[in-house]
Protein backbone atom coordinates (compact mmCIF):
# COMPACT_ATOMS: atom_id res chain seq x y z
CA UNK A 1 0.00 0.00 0.00
CA UNK A 2 1.41 3.72 -0.46
CA UNK A 3 0.05 6.03 2.25
CA UNK A 4 0.00 9.59 3.08
CA UNK A 5 0.27 11.07 6.70
CA UNK A 6 -0.73 14.30 8.25
CA UNK A 7 0.56 15.15 11.21
CA UNK A 8 4.01 13.24 11.44
CA UNK A 9 5.83 15.44 13.45
CA UNK A 10 3.17 15.02 16.02
CA UNK A 11 3.16 12.29 19.28
CA UNK A 12 1.03 9.31 17.09
CA UNK A 13 2.12 10.96 13.70
CA UNK A 14 5.67 10.09 14.65
CA UNK A 15 4.99 6.59 16.20
CA UNK A 16 2.95 5.66 13.36
CA UNK A 17 6.08 6.80 10.37
CA UNK A 18 8.00 4.83 12.44
CA UNK A 19 5.80 1.95 12.38
CA UNK A 20 4.90 2.40 8.40
CA UNK A 21 8.69 2.49 7.50
CA UNK A 22 9.46 -0.80 9.15
CA UNK A 23 6.01 -2.70 7.91
CA UNK A 24 6.54 -4.46 4.27
CA UNK A 25 3.23 -3.85 3.27
CA UNK A 26 3.88 -0.22 3.03
CA UNK A 27 6.24 0.88 -0.38
CA UNK A 28 6.02 4.49 -0.14
CA UNK A 29 4.56 7.03 2.69
CA UNK A 30 4.28 10.79 1.97
CA UNK A 31 4.45 13.30 4.53
CA UNK A 32 2.14 16.80 4.24
CA UNK A 33 3.50 19.20 6.98
CA UNK A 34 4.68 22.67 7.44
CA UNK A 35 8.36 22.17 7.48
CA UNK A 36 11.20 20.36 6.37
CA UNK A 37 11.82 16.99 8.32
CA UNK A 38 15.10 15.34 8.78
CA UNK A 39 14.17 11.84 6.99
CA UNK A 40 16.67 9.92 4.82
CA UNK A 41 14.17 6.92 4.29
CA UNK A 42 13.83 6.17 0.58
CA UNK A 43 10.56 5.34 0.91
CA UNK A 44 9.22 8.51 2.37
CA UNK A 45 8.66 12.02 1.19
CA UNK A 46 8.18 14.79 2.76
CA UNK A 47 5.98 17.77 1.26
CA UNK A 48 6.31 20.92 2.68
CA UNK A 49 3.31 22.87 2.27
CA UNK A 50 1.48 26.24 3.36
CA UNK A 51 -2.06 24.97 3.87
CA UNK A 52 -3.77 28.07 3.46
CA UNK A 53 -2.62 27.88 0.44
CA UNK A 54 -2.98 24.23 -0.49
CA UNK A 55 -5.61 23.87 -3.76
CA UNK A 56 -3.92 20.71 -5.22
CA UNK A 57 -3.02 17.34 -4.12
CA UNK A 58 0.85 17.60 -4.23
CA UNK A 59 1.25 13.75 -4.55
CA UNK A 60 1.54 12.07 -7.91
CA UNK A 61 0.69 8.72 -7.51
CA UNK A 62 -1.52 6.19 -6.39
CA UNK A 63 -2.67 6.41 -2.85
CA UNK A 64 -4.63 3.63 -0.67
CA UNK A 65 -4.89 5.47 2.61
CA UNK A 66 -4.50 8.93 4.45
CA UNK A 67 -4.02 8.77 7.74
CA UNK A 68 -4.66 12.23 9.80
CA UNK A 69 -3.02 12.46 12.91
CA UNK A 70 -3.24 16.00 13.05
CA UNK A 71 -3.85 18.89 15.75
CA UNK A 72 -2.54 21.62 18.24
CA UNK A 73 -3.05 22.78 21.30
CA UNK A 74 -4.93 25.99 22.58
CA UNK A 75 -2.36 27.34 24.42
CA UNK A 76 0.32 26.91 21.08
CA UNK A 77 -2.91 28.09 18.36
CA UNK A 78 -3.64 31.27 20.73
CA UNK A 79 -7.09 31.59 20.34
CA UNK A 80 -10.20 29.01 19.13
CA UNK A 81 -10.37 29.97 15.94
CA UNK A 82 -6.75 28.97 15.10
CA UNK A 83 -7.41 26.04 16.79
CA UNK A 84 -10.50 25.11 14.84
CA UNK A 85 -8.63 26.10 11.24
CA UNK A 86 -5.56 23.75 12.38
CA UNK A 87 -7.73 20.98 14.01
CA UNK A 88 -10.89 20.71 11.34
CA UNK A 89 -10.28 23.30 8.57
CA UNK A 90 -6.90 21.69 7.40
CA UNK A 91 -7.33 18.17 7.93
CA UNK A 92 -11.03 18.49 5.88
CA UNK A 93 -8.96 19.97 3.16
CA UNK A 94 -6.47 17.37 3.01
CA UNK A 95 -9.53 14.57 3.13
CA UNK A 96 -11.24 16.99 0.15
CA UNK A 97 -8.46 16.92 -2.20
CA UNK A 98 -7.17 13.10 -1.12
CA UNK A 99 -10.99 12.19 -1.95
CA UNK A 100 -11.05 13.90 -5.16
CA UNK A 101 -7.87 12.37 -5.91
CA UNK A 102 -8.55 8.80 -5.74
CA UNK A 103 -7.25 7.51 -2.43
CA UNK A 104 -10.25 5.43 -1.05
CA UNK A 105 -9.22 5.09 3.04
CA UNK A 106 -9.16 7.18 5.71
CA UNK A 107 -8.06 7.12 9.47
CA UNK A 108 -8.67 9.97 11.61
CA UNK A 109 -7.19 10.20 15.43
CA UNK A 110 -10.37 11.79 17.14
CA UNK A 111 -10.88 11.47 20.94
CA UNK A 112 -13.29 9.43 23.64
CA UNK A 113 -16.76 10.86 23.93
CA UNK A 114 -16.89 13.72 21.68
CA UNK A 115 -19.75 15.45 20.76
CA UNK A 116 -21.58 18.71 18.99
CA UNK A 117 -23.47 19.50 21.88
CA UNK A 118 -20.66 19.12 24.40
CA UNK A 119 -20.30 22.23 27.09
CA UNK A 120 -16.54 22.09 25.96
CA UNK A 121 -14.85 23.68 22.89
CA UNK A 122 -12.48 20.61 22.02
CA UNK A 123 -14.98 18.04 22.13
CA UNK A 124 -17.35 19.85 19.72
CA UNK A 125 -14.60 20.66 17.55
CA UNK A 126 -13.27 16.95 17.35
CA UNK A 127 -17.04 16.35 16.44
CA UNK A 128 -17.27 18.08 13.63
CA UNK A 129 -13.77 16.61 12.15
CA UNK A 130 -15.58 13.23 12.83
CA UNK A 131 -18.68 14.12 10.68
CA UNK A 132 -16.75 15.64 7.71
CA UNK A 133 -13.97 12.48 7.43
CA UNK A 134 -17.61 10.47 7.42
CA UNK A 135 -19.42 12.59 5.02
CA UNK A 136 -16.55 12.87 2.27
CA UNK A 137 -17.74 9.83 1.16
CA UNK A 138 -14.43 7.32 1.75
CA UNK A 139 -15.09 3.69 0.98
CA UNK A 140 -13.55 3.13 4.38
CA UNK A 141 -13.48 6.00 7.57
CA UNK A 142 -12.30 4.68 10.73
CA UNK A 143 -12.27 6.99 13.80
CA UNK A 144 -9.96 6.11 16.71
CA UNK A 145 -10.88 7.28 19.72
CA UNK A 146 -8.35 7.40 23.16
CA UNK A 147 -8.89 8.27 25.87
CA UNK A 148 -5.98 10.38 27.48
CA UNK A 149 -2.62 9.75 25.54
CA UNK A 150 0.80 8.19 26.74
CA UNK A 151 4.12 9.18 24.98
CA UNK A 152 7.13 10.52 25.16
CA UNK A 153 5.56 13.91 24.34
CA UNK A 154 8.44 17.67 23.79
CA UNK A 155 5.87 20.12 25.30
CA UNK A 156 4.74 19.65 29.35
CA UNK A 157 1.18 19.21 29.88
CA UNK A 158 0.71 19.20 33.65
CA UNK A 159 -3.31 19.03 33.06
CA UNK A 160 -2.72 15.87 30.76
CA UNK A 161 -0.45 14.11 33.46
CA UNK A 162 -2.92 14.53 36.30
CA UNK A 163 -5.71 13.11 33.72
CA UNK A 164 -2.97 10.35 32.90
CA UNK A 165 -2.63 10.00 36.89
CA UNK A 166 -6.77 9.91 36.96
CA UNK A 167 -7.48 7.38 34.05
CA UNK A 168 -5.12 5.18 35.48
CA UNK A 169 -6.84 4.99 39.22
CA UNK A 170 -10.06 4.25 37.37
CA UNK A 171 -8.75 1.85 34.93
CA UNK A 172 -7.83 0.08 38.43
CA UNK A 173 -11.01 -0.65 39.78
CA UNK A 174 -11.95 -2.70 36.47
CA UNK A 175 -15.32 -0.71 35.81
CA UNK A 176 -13.80 2.07 33.35
CA UNK A 177 -12.03 0.96 30.83
CA UNK A 178 -12.77 3.29 28.46
CA UNK A 179 -11.19 5.73 30.17
CA UNK A 180 -7.69 4.28 30.31
CA UNK A 181 -4.78 6.11 29.17
CA UNK A 182 -3.35 4.96 26.22
CA UNK A 183 0.04 4.82 24.96
CA UNK A 184 0.73 6.68 21.91
CA UNK A 185 2.57 3.86 19.88
CA UNK A 186 -0.61 1.69 19.99
CA UNK A 187 -2.92 3.98 18.73
CA UNK A 188 -0.64 4.22 15.67
CA UNK A 189 -0.71 0.16 15.77
CA UNK A 190 -4.24 0.64 15.55
CA UNK A 191 -4.66 3.14 13.28
CA UNK A 192 -2.88 0.64 10.36
CA UNK A 193 -4.58 -2.98 11.83
CA UNK A 194 -8.17 -1.41 11.47
CA UNK A 195 -7.28 -1.28 7.78
CA UNK A 196 -7.16 -5.20 8.02
CA UNK A 197 -9.88 -6.01 10.88
CA UNK A 198 -12.15 -3.86 9.62
CA UNK A 199 -14.71 -4.11 6.34
CA UNK A 200 -15.58 -1.65 3.70
CA UNK A 201 -17.25 1.40 5.74
CA UNK A 202 -17.66 3.52 8.45
CA UNK A 203 -15.66 2.07 12.01
CA UNK A 204 -15.97 3.97 15.74
CA UNK A 205 -12.47 2.88 17.88
CA UNK A 206 -12.87 2.87 21.35
CA UNK A 207 -10.03 3.09 23.98
CA UNK A 208 -10.52 -0.59 24.74
CA UNK A 209 -10.48 -1.85 20.67
CA UNK A 210 -7.27 0.32 20.63
CA UNK A 211 -5.76 -1.79 22.49
CA UNK A 212 -7.06 -5.24 20.92
CA UNK A 213 -6.04 -3.85 17.69
CA UNK A 214 -2.25 -2.87 18.98
CA UNK A 215 -2.36 -6.76 20.48
CA UNK A 216 -3.56 -7.70 16.74
CA UNK A 217 -0.68 -5.60 14.92
CA UNK A 218 2.24 -6.73 17.79
CA UNK A 219 1.23 -10.40 17.47
CA UNK A 220 1.77 -10.13 13.30
CA UNK A 221 4.81 -8.36 13.56
CA UNK A 222 6.35 -11.01 15.67
CA UNK A 223 5.12 -13.69 13.43
CA UNK A 224 6.67 -11.99 10.52
CA UNK A 225 10.00 -11.21 12.26
CA UNK A 226 10.32 -15.24 12.78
Amino acid sequence: MNAVILGATGLVGHELLELLIMDKRFAKIDLLSRREMDIREISVTNHVVDFDELNEWPIHHEVDVLFIAFGTTMKKAGSKEQQFDIDVNIPTKVMRLAKENGVKRCVVVSALGVSKKSPFFYSRMKAQLDENAIEMGFEQVVLVKPSVLEGPRMEKRPGEKMSIAIGNALAKTGMIDQFKPVESINVAKAMIQSLVTFPIGFHDVTSKEIHQLAKEYTQKEIKANH
